[in-house]
């Protein structure tokens, strides 16, 4: 109650301009009113929050790293590289050895293959080696209040982390991450954990930081209620010159083009329907050595896990590089 009447008599004197002299910043009054959304609306104790946001810290240099991440300011050779490299790819089929009957188990419940799944664990974490140093609430705090073209979303989830840890029992200053809040192996956010993570091993706890059956079974939850449809393809490649890539290109997450498409410009592909999807992956600095590609539906739904097509063409050719030792 404190609190509340605290929040409460400072916003009518700044609402009616009594007290010039008291005014809160920009980021303290996001976190005031967050509080008050966590207590009033969600009904979480009072104590509880205010004891989180206490021993909760405030971290400009996130603004920075969410403001340039990887996919956007590294041309494709460059981002490949970080990613398809001899040791993880090395990593990748030690954790496939050492897992095979959980992967087998994920590829046939939930009918993604085997190199996806391999594929987005590699990137996300280098099989659960990297999994973030930050503390998810300090940069889910940062980012809601502090990052204007996002703060809704990093405002829900942050009210997701705090349903989360009383749903699954964690400590919510304890829980790490990445920059932008991504948690354990599979680096899902808030509500993916919330709406997505099931509990693969039945122990009663989904815990995607210690259980490699929950990560996997969630990974392959997570694309399958995303869309992934085992009838559809993934993508093709084709050797594209300039002036058809610039007709029909894109480096959109929502593809436009349809095979029809294609072979109304030229660009002949068989066994598909004309109504599928086809969209040309536009690649900047995109050099001789590597082909032109063309993602089809479930390329489109590996980029609801991260919404750029370079993730998604990274994912799959680390997966395909993994699985040519595993055959």
């Amino acid at each position: 109650m404190i609190h509340q009447m605290k929040y409460l008599i400072i916003n009518l004197a700044l609402l009616i301009g009594m007290y010039p002299t008291i005014a809160l910043s920009d980021q303290e009054t996001e976190k005031s009113l967050l509080i008050d959304e966590l207590i009033q609306q969600h009904g979480f104790d009072e104590q509880y929050v205010m004891n989180i946001f206490e021993n909760t810290e405030y971290l400009p240099e996130l603004i920075e790293s969410i403001s340039r991440p990887a996919e956007r300011t590294k041309t494709w050779p460059e981002y490949r590289n970080i990613f398809i490299t001899n040791k993880r790819i090395a990593a990748g089929v030690i954790f496939a050895k050492q897992n095979t009957d959980l992967i087998n188990r994920a590829v046939t419940e939930m009918g993604i293959p085997r190199k996806i799944l391999l594929g987005i664990l590699g990137v996300e974490t280098y099989f659960g080696r990297i999994q973030g140093s930050y503390k998810v609430i300090d940069s889910l705090y940062t980012l809601a209040t502090g990052y204007p073209p996002r703060a809704k979303f990093f405002r829900s989830e942050l009210i997701n982390l705090f349903y989360l840890c009383r749903e699954e029992d964690f400590s919510i200053l304890d829980i790490k991450g990445s920059y932008a809040g991504a948690m354990g192996a599979a680096q899902f956010i808030s509500s993916s954990y919330r709406n997505y993570a099931v509990d693969g091993n039945a122990d009663g706890k989904i815990d995607l930081f210690n259980s490699w059956d929950d990560v996997l079974m969630s990974i392959g939850n997570y694309l399958k209620q995303n869309g992934w449809d085992t009838s559809k393809k993934l993508y093709s490649r084709y050797p594209a010159n300039e002036m058809q890539i610039s007709k029909l290109s894109s480096k959109t997450i929502n593809p436009t083009s349809t095979i029809q498409s294609l072979l109304t410009q030229g660009i002949e592909i068989d066994g598909f329907d004309n109504d599928d999807i086809a969209q040309l992956v536009r690649l900047d600095d995109q050099d001789s050595e590597y082909d032109s590609y063309i993602g089809h539906h479930n390329f489109y739904v590996i980029t609801t896990y991260n919404r750029n097509v370079m993730y998604a063409l990274v994912v799959i050719q680390l997966g395909e590089a993994i699985e040519s030792y595993l055959d």
